[in-house]
């Protein structure tokens, strides 16, 4: 069984620094980035893809760096193909996390035999898991994360874009951890609508908004896990306020 683990630090590292972590030589591990891999100190493999035809079209994207650190989050698939790689199943960190050192079958097993290869944690604020993306997208503006204008813009594009999706559905899902199998159907296609939308329309930077409501678009359920016991926070990654 082949597994590799991802992660993505884009832009500065200055607050953002890559933690060090055990490694199990039977899986790869790879932080994508377009900094120079001198600037790390860390157990990551460095890939730098500042070159990557995906990475380059976004140069001139507002908040470009939050937006190329996707690619890789989302399209990992893609991008470990593009480099002539392929695996069984993919984990995702935020660039503070680490996998933790574990025996992995237990949870690949159970990924493979669900009907949505992915895995994915609930939101842990009750009130967002409560009022679901409209909820969010309010504390977005209230903790300035985007401006209001984006937020209104996005919430408008949902509403065109398939109107019968419930922004206040009561679910939300984290995207600062997950697994997925490599070669899911239902996983590429979500991710290449994602991306497609998250590269081309005028919405917030911010993926949870957009990733959650895809998933109610598309009828989908991720099987739902405790991430935090498969992925470890060894660092501080921005100010999480809600």
């Amino acid at each position: 069984m082949k597994i590799c683990f991802i992660t993505s630090i884009f832009g500065d590292i200055c607050d953002t620094p890559a933690p060090s972590f055990f490694r199990n030589p039977d899986h790869d591990y790879f932080l994508f980035t377009d900094i120079d891999a001198s600037r790390f100190n860390t157990d990551w493999q460095i890939v730098n893809i500042k070159d990557h035809p995906r990475i380059k079209e976004l140069d001139s994207v507002p908040n470009a760096a939050v937006r190329k650190s996707r690619y890789p989050k989302f399209m990992s698939w893609e991008l470990l193909e593009s480099l002539g790689k392929t695996y069984d199943f993919v984990g995702y960190c935020d660039g503070h996390m680490a996998p933790v050192f574990q025996n992995w079958s237990e949870i690949t097993d159970k990924i493979q035999a669900y009907d949505f290869g992915f895995l994915q944690s609930i939101h842990h604020n009750k009130d967002v898991l409560k009022g679901g993306i409209l909820k969010e997208t309010q504390e977005i503006v209230k903790h300035r994360k985007d401006s209001k204008e984006r937020v209104e813009k996005t919430i408008q594009f949902f509403q065109q874009y398939d109107s019968s999706v419930r922004l206040d559905y009561p679910q939300y899902f984290e995207n600062n951890r997950f697994m997925y199998d490599f070669q899911d159907e239902k996983f590429r296609q979500i991710t290449s609508e994602f991306w497609d939308i998250y590269t081309k329309e005028d919405i917030t930077y911010r993926d949870q908004p957009l990733w959650n409501y895809l998933l109610l678009k598309n009828n989908l359920k991720p099987l739902v896990h405790t991430t935090k016991t498969l992925f470890q926070e060894l660092g501080r990654y921005g100010v999480h306020s809600y």
